[in-house]
């Protein structure tokens, strides 16, 4: 028998898939509080006791996939010294990273643009991070830091990082060919964009 603790935590967590899902099918913009209301099977003059606003919802599952993605990163750093392996870590951990939390990606990709302020400020912060745990190891490949333009490939690899599998769900290759695939593109972009041997 669930304790009324757990079967809050249960509830809140099913609530924010259902948000988390409009959001990702319906496009933040076009998502008002009656609809995120209607979704969540709650009155839409008691929204504002479960969710602060729209935009305070849309960065938690930003910021989510992002602290998930550092201490994915963090992890790498720790069990992989050498940067070919740790860098090949970082991409295997980011592409298994879609799995669970695909909506994640397409919210962090398609909709953060929609956040103002503090918020964004944050959000761009955190994508910054990640973006210089990739950098490390590429840095280290490619035996200098990395120049405007280096700079620039990252912040594109991390796009398509987090694009790439939506991709390849559409192409129907099995799971296992389609993460090879798309480690061998990945790793193909860095390596032409950084001039890798």
């Amino acid at each position: 028998m669930l304790d009324a603790t757990t079967a809050h935590r249960s509830r809140y967590m099913e609530n924010r898939h259902l948000a988390l899902a409009l959001f990702a099918e319906q496009g933040y913009g076009q998502v008002s509080m009656r609809d995120l209301a209607a979704q969540l099977g709650i009155k839409a003059g008691s929204i504002y006791h479960h969710v602060e606003s729209k935009e305070a919802l849309l960065f938690e599952f930003i910021e989510e996939l992002y602290e998930q993605l550092l201490e994915n990163a963090d992890l790498a750093a720790r069990v992989h010294r050498e940067p070919a392996a740790r860098l090949a870590a970082l991409i295997d951990a980011h592409l298994a990273l879609h799995e669970p939390m695909g909506l994640h990606f397409r919210l962090a990709e398609l909709e953060a643009r929609c956040l103002s302020g503090e918020r964004l400020e944050q959000a761009r912060d955190l994508r910054a991070a990640y973006a210089e745990a990739l950098l490390e190891p590429l840095q280290e490949l490619a035996g200098q830091p990395l120049d405007a333009a280096g700079r620039g490939a990252v912040a594109g690899i991390v796009s398509l990082l987090n694009q790439l599998p939506a991709w390849l769900d559409a192409s129907g290759l099995p799971t296992e060919q389609g993460r090879e695939l798309m480690q061998r593109m990945i790793l193909g972009t860095v390596r032409g964009a950084l001039r890798l041997p």
